[in-house]
């Protein structure tokens, strides 16, 4: 288990809290891994350390900090998901690809960090790693079922790292046509890869057996990782 940490905000408007998964013996890359429209979850947990037991320092900042601070929601309950789904609507995008940049640097800021950073999102978290490629220039991204980039595709060529893509062809955040939309605007950009799997959304979250898919989860974190190694 790793623990909770606080992180300054950029605009010195508070801290906001983490979880920092265990750090690696030796420096390795860094990874600011970003939550769905639940929050700091144990899953995310969970995933967090899985990455940090391959040699990688990952952070997984409170993105909802400024309208709930410590925000978590169990999915089995209609109200807490209905308001983890009203927060992803309220969150200024501006400021959350701030915050992401004070974990960056908190990150960079650890001896156990090689001054590599990646940027990888589930869901909600998968539009701001979007944003995140497209504004902060990291080493790497890679976006898990984003469910808004579509709102943003004129950013798309402002991506210059490697950045990989897994959707399910049957998400119900995400419906094909959309997918298609998305695809047709961002493929062709240097650097960007897609993978669409058999598979609905939040198909990696181990904790949704509804919706979680071990083929796809896999095929997309042995895809991830050819990408994400390449900065140990």
């Amino acid at each position: 288990m790793g623990q909770r940490i606080d992180i300054d905000a950029a605009d010195s408007s508070g801290a906001f809290g983490a979880y920092l998964s265990p750090l690696p013996a030796q420096p390795g890359p860094g990874i600011v891994m970003l939550h769905e429209i639940l929050g700091i979850t144990p899953w995310i947990e969970e995933v967090a350390d899985q990455f940090a037991s391959r040699g990688y320092c990952v952070v997984s900042p409170d993105v909802f900090w400024r309208l709930e601070p410590g925000f978590v929601a169990d999915y089995r309950i209609p109200e807490e998901r209905e308001k983890g789904l009203r927060f992803r609507g309220e969150i200024k995008h501006d400021k959350a690809v701030e915050d992401i940049s004070a974990a960056i640097d908190n990150l960079k800021a650890r001896p156990e960090c090689n001054g590599k950073i990646a940027v990888v999102g589930y869901c909600m978290g998968g539009t701001l790693t979007y944003l995140s490629a497209a504004r902060l220039n990291p080493d790497a991204a890679v976006v898990y079922y984003g469910t808004e980039v579509h709102n943003f595709l004129d950013e798309g060529p402002n991506i210059s790292c490697p950045t990989i893509f897994h959707a399910g062809d049957h998400d119900h955040h995400v419906p094909l046509e959309l997918l298609d939309t998305i695809r047709d605007a961002l493929e062709g950009l240097p650097g960007i890869t897609f993978h669409v799997y058999d598979a609905d959304h939040a198909f990696a979250n181990t904790h949704r057996q509804e919706l979680f898919s071990a083929g796809p989860t896999e095929q997309a974190h042995a895809r991830s990782f050819d990408l994400l190694d390449t900065l140990l």
